[in-house]
């Protein structure tokens, strides 16, 4: 996806082509992890492979990992405390930024794994199962991959129109994860006619017409409040989301990104369009 907080980092393609950069780590010799993003984070979790992890990014709450040193939050990463734990492997996706925090780790003679350079449903897929084989998990991470891969086919198309909306303005449109969740759910993105992730104007909140509006939930402040007082306005009063109720918040990571929880999110979209 061109946006959704991911970047296009070309480069880590050649360390997974580079054998000793991608050998799974070897059993015999507790590995030192580090995860430099949630979407990961989420998959060792998965996994079970938790005990290895001794960094993470402070968005990653998972009890499991309350052990693991927090190394700052995945939008605004420095290298120094990750060098400084001595990790054996630092794993994350594109998620992570700067962009350039996988060189300059790499700079530090650090291992380095971009499991997922672009944010799209395959990149993902081949994550779950990159993230098993490196931590000595091949088979699950291949069982849980197929799992996942079976939770993103197509729903039966119904027509509904969808706004997913970071903050009441910024929509997403096309070449995005949302826009790619809408279609999965089997939805129509009212927002297809922009590029990425941008403002709509209050027109196009009009002309949009959507039967669903999705606002991440940590920004209802800044729509009023209130759904209630979001609905309420003269670009969205008249359109069925507002009429029928819905218009509701979700968590930015879930309907914005892509995670071990899409399929749920896809699932809860389509019910959100439903009759």
């Amino acid at each position: 996806m061109k946006e959704g907080g991911c970047a296009r980092l070309f480069l880590f393609f050649a360390l997974w082509a580079a054998p000793f950069w991608s050998a799974p780590l070897r059993a015999e010799n507790p590995p030192r992890v580090v995860l430099l993003t949630p979407d990961v984070a989420e998959i060792v979790v998965a996994l079970g492979a938790e005990e290895t992890v001794i960094g993470k990014e402070s968005f990653t709450r998972a009890p499991t990992l309350a052990q693991a040193r927090n190394i700052g939050l995945f939008r605004n990463l420095a290298a120094e405390p990750i060098v400084d734990l001595k990790p054996d492997l630092v794993l994350g996706s594109c998620m992570a930024q700067p962009a350039s925090i996988y060189a300059q780790l790499e700079k530090s003679g650090l291992r380095v794994v971009n499991v997922a350079p672009e944010e799209t449903p395959e990149d993902f897929f081949r994550a779950i199962s990159e993230t098993g084989r490196l931590l000595g998990k091949a088979e699950a991470g291949k069982a849980l991959a197929r799992q996942w891969r079976e939770g993103m086919l197509p729903r039966r198309k119904t027509g509904r129109r969808y706004l997913l909306s970071y903050d009441g303005r910024y929509v997403a449109g096309r070449n995005t994860v949302g826009d790619v969740l809408i279609r999965l759910a089997g939805g129509v993105n009212a927002a297809a006619d922009i590029e990425g992730l941008k403002p709509l104007s209050r027109e196009g909140w009009l002309v949009a017409r959507p039967d669903v509006v999705v606002i991440a939930e940590h920004n209802l402040g800044v729509v009023g409040g209130s759904l209630a007082h979001f609905a309420a306005q003269p670009e969205l009063k008249n359109s069925r989301a507002a009429q029928n109720g819905r218009i509701v918040t979700m968590s930015a990571t879930k309907f914005l990104t892509l995670g071990l929880e899409t399929p749920r999110v896809i699932d809860t979209l389509r019910e959100l369009g439903a009759d």
